[in-house]
């Protein structure tokens, strides 16, 4: 009889084969990490505006400053009702116009105009207001805030893409 009978099996794995398993899996955790750790700050609030050119409109929300958009938005909505009723009206308006066996369309324009109607009212009191802020400040907070603008223009990707591109 031969010795391969009479000793006992080896059961489990290899030591050397358990520590390449360990490497791979913590490289492949590292890689996961990472990939999930870039899309995460690639997809930032920051970052949904990239490649699109900068607006003047939203440059002027962004220095107007949220406590003074807030303020604007609760001033607009005294003159004309509750702003947040009003959206929900017109929301339920539109779905039941979408939802009707035939599409009324002098009535969905209806609901439209009176939608830009009052976002250009609410537009043109932010820009007001932001011209005022304009009119009270000095020269060099003026010059600051026009160096600003001016580092959002030139700092546009080179090469946008697009379908107009």
């Amino acid at each position: 009889m031969s010795n391969d009978q009479n000793s006992p099996q080896r059961s489990g794995m290899r030591p050397w084969l358990k520590v390449v398993l360990a490497l791979s899996l913590a490289l492949n955790l590292a890689v996961i990490g990472i990939a999930a750790g870039t899309a995460w700050r690639f997809h930032g609030k920051e970052d949904h505006h990239r490649g699109k050119p900068p607006m003047l409109s939203r440059f002027i929300f962004k220095d107007m400053g949220r406590q003074e958009l807030r303020r604007l938005v609760k001033d607009h909505g005294g003159e004309t009702g509750g702003l947040h009723n009003r959206r929900h009206n017109e929301m339920e308006q539109m779905i039941a116009q979408m939802r009707a066996d035939e599409l009324d369309t002098a009535a969905v324009r209806a609901i439209v105009d009176a939608h830009l109607v009052e976002t250009h009212s609410f537009m043109r009191g932010v820009a007001d207001a932001w011209e005022r802020r304009l009119e009270g400040l000095p020269l060099k907070e003026r010059r600051g805030l026009a160096d600003r603008m001016q580092q959002q223009l030139d700092n546009r990707p080179r090469h946008p893409k697009g379908p107009d591109h």
